[in-house]
């Protein structure tokens, strides 16, 4: 009888237990929500420019960021015309997307050091970003080589399309033609046998979206972004 008593007082307490972790974790989940830290992913902009401040330390590379995540909300209002579109998370994932920069300047690595800071303050969708912005994506096969996780790492909402876009669409903070970005890109980037052999693929992929954007919006993408704030 005794022994069955100690064994009810456990469960109990065993039970008791799990309900006020779970009260707990729940309790601090909303909390961390109202103050937008990384736990659900919640970016605001000014955390965005702290952290684009504080990994970037006023690095040239930061004005690409500003004025690339200035194109991406104007092409996204312009957009929201027609789609749903997120212009908070949008914003936010453009001025990031480049954040890997702090450690590395390589066309592909960046990427996979913007993702993993951005992973490790919990900022997911902002990390996907900073990964699939490369090349306009990349397979789980590339991924894996490059040390991320192996899975597709390919853009599909239009925010996440949206933003390498824009970068293929702004050089420096300068508004220019693809053809001329990605002729600069493969200059600039000609030793490195990887990249530019993706370049064709890539350009293809951009050029599609940039086609189906301006039919939608009925002006040029480059228009557009030579009106935006940050591209001059």
């Amino acid at each position: 009888m005794a022994e069955s008593s100690r064994k009810g007082r456990a469960v109990f307490i065993l039970t008791l237990y799990a309900v006020i972790t779970t009260r707990l974790y729940y309790f601090m989940t909303n909390s961390f929500r109202k103050k937008g830290t990384g736990i659900t992913g919640v970016l605001s902009r000014e955390t965005a420019l702290a952290l684009l401040d504080r990994y970037g330390q006023g690095a040239g590379w930061t004005k690409h960021c500003r004025a690339v995540a200035d194109g991406a909300e104007a092409v996204g209002r312009a957009l929201a015309v027609f789609h749903r579109i997120d212009i908070e998370l949008l914003w936010t994932s453009a001025l990031l997307h480049d954040i890997g920069r702090y450690v590395t300047h390589d066309p592909i690595l960046h990427g996979v050091e913007g993702y993993l800071l951005l992973s490790a303050l919990g900022y997911q969708k902002h990390a996907f970003v900073c990964a699939s912005h490369v090349l306009f994506g990349l397979h789980a096969a590339e991924a894996s080589r490059f040390g991320l996780p192996a899975r597709d790492f390919v853009p599909r909402t239009y925010e996440e399309r949206i933003v390498p876009l824009v970068d293929f669409l702004v050089e420096g903070n300068r508004a220019v033609s693809l053809k001329h970005r990605f002729r600069s890109l493969r200059h600039r980037n000609r030793e490195n046998v990887q990249f530019v052999k993706r370049l064709d693929d890539a350009y293809a992929a951009a050029a599609d979206f940039k086609v189906q954007i301006e039919v939608e919006i009925g002006r040029t993408l480059e228009d557009l972004l030579e009106s935006a704030p940050g591209c001059s």
